[in-house]
């Protein structure tokens, strides 16, 4: 019996060690803002492809393989997220139009955005890949890769959002 409490005892001790604590990260700008001016209001709806929905940050670990991280997750939901940065980052740009989040507008003109990938790679970059489309039927690609300066969810979270800067370019 007592050969067994040292053993016990290490095994509660290496299980202690092993719990890792969740982060959670918000993405830069997302804090809509009501933008001042007198433009016409555009609903702006952000659709994320399936695994992106996940809540977990997502990491290309090679060419075939995505990591979608459990104990890193987003904050917020990263579709209403990702549609207040782009909103802001629309707005300061647009004198014609007032981009508001889908779900806080009561606009009948929306624009839709389709995020396929948003993730960091193993090739030191991220990736956000999409594309627009007017409810007349018009729309653009896009594809952006942005250096990630350092190592880490927060460098790669950060790199997204100057991915996101472009991409609000290029809508």
């Amino acid at each position: 019996m007592n050969k067994r409490i040292p053993a016990l005892a290490l095994a509660f001790a290496l299980a202690a060690c092993s719990s890792v604590n969740t982060a959670y990260f918000t993405l830069p700008d997302s804090q809509f803002e009501l933008p001042a001016g007198q433009g016409n209001e555009v609903a702006l709806q952000v659709i994320l492809a399936e695994p992106l929905a996940t809540g977990g940050l997502v990491y290309q670990t090679d060419p075939l393989h995505l990591n979608f991280a459990k104990q890193n997750l987003w904050a917020a939901p990263l579709d209403q997220s990702i549609a207040a940065n782009l909103a802001n980052k629309l707005n300061r740009q647009s004198k014609r139009y007032r981009f508001i989040p889908a779900g806080r507008s009561q606009a009948s003109t929306t624009l839709k955005i389709y995020i396929e990938n948003f993730n960091g790679t193993y090739q030191g970059h991220t990736l956000i890949q999409g594309y627009s489309q007017w409810p007349d039927g018009s729309g653009r690609n896009f594809r952006i890769e942005t250096p990630q300066q350092g190592d880490g969810y927060p460098a790669m979270v950060q790199s997204l959002d100057q991915g996101l800067t472009q991409a609000a370019e290029r809508l």
